[in-house]
């Protein structure tokens, strides 16, 4: 009996001088500083750089932190080269939001492999190990948009017609999910959607050419949903040539000021809003909470916000916060 209360006590004091010796290690660590790296599609588009904003302004709240941005330039291969890049630098987390969803195994597998914790932040995976993920329910945001363009239509008296759609890569799941989202308001309304047209460099000028010509080939659309804020705005050009403005139904997914300045004018009927700034925040906060070894959520869903000419003025302070603060300092 007093071999085995001996042996009790021995384990106990291990298990202390173990979890002891740990937080020794995480204090020391947190006292020399981490190393994070934000890994974008692209810094050029505003999204983007929104995220990368929020990670930075919390970063800025807590102390020995230092943010590396790291530029994809919308190719999954450079993605993945700059992963290996900083993992040999010594980072100790990485903030990714993958150039779409099939290549982002691979920087998954190399960074376990290494033993580099990674937040997703928006886009999603097709698979592969991660910490967590900060995602938009992009389902739900589309079919908010597209239950709205409804509410348009019948305010309108159109009861169907032909839909368009200039949509994000649909080799991410946010773009998947985002189709789906707005098909899933229209199924059995009397509209179809009968075109849809990728963007690969996500500027307004590809938009406004997408824009065209879907308007050529279809003279008889009654409605159109843009899935990115550049094609929000990209097509606005197009529509005006057309003489459409006020006929096409238009609504759309993300925003920044210019997009709700054309929600007030009724060049755009709504948009639903991810709030980027706010979902940086939350990955920094993830991955902070991580490496001092506090807890933190696995999955964490930052709504969209549906902006239309009815609520925009109850809404601007909040997307003035979250989703475009650093856009109105220019």
């Amino acid at each position: 009996m007093k071999k085995l209360a001996m042996i009790v006590v021995l384990v106990c004091l291990v298990a202390s001088m173990t979890l002891f010796a740990a937080g020794q290690q995480e204090a020391a660590k947190e006292a020399e500083g981490f190393k994070v790296a934000y890994m974008t599609p692209a810094l050029h588009i505003p999204f983007w750089k929104d995220i990368a904003d929020g990670i930075r302004d919390e970063a800025a709240k807590v102390p020995n932190v230092t943010i590396i941005n790291s530029d994809s330039k919308l190719s999954a291969a450079t993605q993945f080269q700059n992963a290996q890049d900083l993992i040999v630098s010594g980072i100790d987390a990485i903030i990714i939001s993958p150039t779409d969803s099939a290549s982002c195994p691979a920087v998954l597998e190399l960074a376990a492999e290494n033993k580099v914790p990674v937040f997703i932040c928006d886009i999603g995976t097709d698979s592969g190990p991660y910490t967590a993920f900060v995602a938009t329910d992009n389902t739900t945001g589309a079919k908010t948009a597209g239950d709205y363009f409804l509410k348009v239509a019948k305010e309108r008296g159109v009861t169907g017609g032909e839909v368009a759609m200039i949509t994000i890569s649909q080799a991410r799941q946010n773009g998947k999910d985002r189709t789906a989202g707005f098909k899933s308001a229209l199924a059995g309304s009397g509209f179809t959607v009968t075109t849809m047209l990728e963007c690969k460099d996500y500027t307004r000028s590809e938009s406004m050419n997408l824009a065209q010509d879907i308007l050529t080939a279809k003279p008889k659309l009654v409605g159109l949903f843009t899935q990115h804020d550049e094609a929000n705005l990209g097509v606005l050009p197009a529509k005006e040539t057309a003489g459409i403005m006020d006929k096409l139904i238009h609504v759309g997914f993300d925003g920044s000021p210019e997009t709700v300045e054309a929600i007030k004018k009724g060049e755009i009927s709504a948009a639903a809003m991810q709030q980027p700034v706010t979902m940086g925040r939350e990955a920094f906060k993830a991955a902070y909470a991580y490496l001092t070894g506090k807890p933190f959520d696995k999955l964490i869903v930052v709504d969209t916000i549906l902006v239309t000419a009815e609520n925009v003025e109850e809404v601007e302070p909040i997307l003035a916060d979250n989703v475009y603060p650093n856009e109105l300092k220019m």
